[in-house]
């Protein structure tokens, strides 16, 4: 179950992705980011009432309101860094950093999983870089060290988020992914404040799209954090640069290259080891 709601939560995250970067290619990348986020707070508490839950502790609301606080500051780190930096170092490295805190943190806390799980999160971290390189030979207003930085922080943002939101009880059902909504919005709504972007327009269809995407995708993560183990969920709910690459290749015709060609295969391979491992 955990390895099935990781990946449909990776396809839905890198198909919200893409509509989101499409979206930000035609209007004010805040702008967009803010109507995503606040299509994601408005329809998770529906799906959170329906769901249903058993009791929410004040921990749930903590960790998912610090969850949402640092993946909406990733999110705007991590835009920053493609806007001014090189795609081909700042994406592998940020999705890497993404996947290899938390399972580095289940090894120091020794969490017991088999040899076969092990060598699968192996595989399917070394695919996660491969599937998110791009070729970018153009000029970059950022240093290699901003660059690194930049990467690095935002991977740990949204490696923040998976472990905040994995930590929490599933008697709080899907509330705490609603407190992380309500994190994320606030985040990027100051932002827009700050930067004087007008937010009381009409928002961009595919923002709202890629919002829908955005909490349909936090329905799914959060089942698989909760059931655990959060090192599983997380190596495979980062794989949405397969997603997002397929989606790039079909409707923008962007090439698939040899390297993205090795990160597929490593991810087939490394998410049918833990599968079969379980």
């Amino acid at each position: 179950m955990v390895v099935a709601l990781a990946l449909v939560a990776a396809f839905i995250s890198g198909s919200a992705d893409y509509l989101g970067g499409r979206a930000a290619g035609r209007h004010n990348s805040l702008h967009v980011g803010f109507v995503s986020q606040l299509t994601n707070l408005i329809l998770l508490p529906i799906f959170a009432v329906a769901i249903g839950w058993q009791h929410l502790h004040d921990g749930d609301v903590l960790l998912g309101l610090l969850g949402g606080t640092a993946g909406g500051a990733a999110y705007i780190v991590f835009f920053r860094a493609l806007a001014g930096g090189r795609m081909s170092v700042v994406a592998p490295l940020a999705a890497l950093t993404t996947a290899l805190v938390p399972v580095t943190f289940d090894v120091l806390s020794g969490v017991s999983l088999s040899g076969g799980r092990w060598t699968g999160i192996a595989l399917a971290l070394l695919a996660i870089p491969a599937l998110a390189f791009r070729r970018d030979d153009g000029v970059c207003s950022l240093s290699p060290r901003a660059e690194i930085t930049s990467a690095v922080a935002s991977g740990a943002g949204f490696a923040v988020f998976f472990m905040a939101v994995g930590h929490t009880s599933t008697e709080s059902g899907q509330w705490p992914v609603v407190f992380a909504a309500v994190g994320g919005t606030v985040t990027v709504g100051v932002l827009c404040v700050v930067r004087r972007v007008p937010v009381v327009v009409r928002p961009p269809r595919l923002a709202v799209i890629a919002g829908v995407l955005m909490a349909a995708s936090a329905l799914a993560i959060n089942h698989a954090l909760q059931l655990g183990p959060i090192a599983v969920a997380t190596v495979l709910g980062s794989l949405y640069p397969l997603a997002t690459t397929a989606l790039a290749n079909r409707f923008d015709h962007e090439p698939v290259s040899r390297i993205n060609i090795a990160g597929i295969l490593l991810a087939v391979a490394g998410a049918a080891l833990i599968a079969v491992s379980g």
